[in-house]
């Protein structure tokens, strides 16, 4: 089980992400400000399209929040932006559909178990 956080602007994505991972025993919260993040939490799934984020915001949230895993989300892999994001600090980014339908074999990867 892991406190997981979900920060999306996308009602449709929030609502079956949730359902998803509500399947697994995992504890979820939507974050509406990323200033006030669950310090306990294991794990930030965030949206990436959203107009708030960039990289600097990633760097900020993990130097805030030195424990917490952050994953990305996007409609569309950009190979500028996706370097950008994995260089401030993204574990992994993966595209909506890859994650929807992936996501308990991507909880289970031994890669997101340990934080390091």
């Amino acid at each position: 089980m892991s406190d997981i956080l979900l920060y999306t602007n996308d009602l449709e994505l929030g609502t079956t992400l949730s359902e998803r991972l509500l399947h697994g025993s995992n504890t979820i919260m939507f974050v509406d400000h990323l200033n006030s993040l669950n310090n306990n939490a294991d794990l930030l799934i965030i949206d990436l399209d959203d107009k708030e984020i960039n990289p600097k915001a990633i760097v900020k949230i993990i130097e805030n929040n030195s424990s917490i895993r952050v994953v990305g989300i996007m409609n569309e892999i950009q190979k500028n932006k996706w370097d950008d994001y994995r260089k401030a600090g993204c574990e992994m980014i993966y595209l909506r559909s890859v994650l929807i339908k992936n996501i308990d074999t991507i909880l289970s990867n031994k890669n997101l178990d340990n934080n390091g």
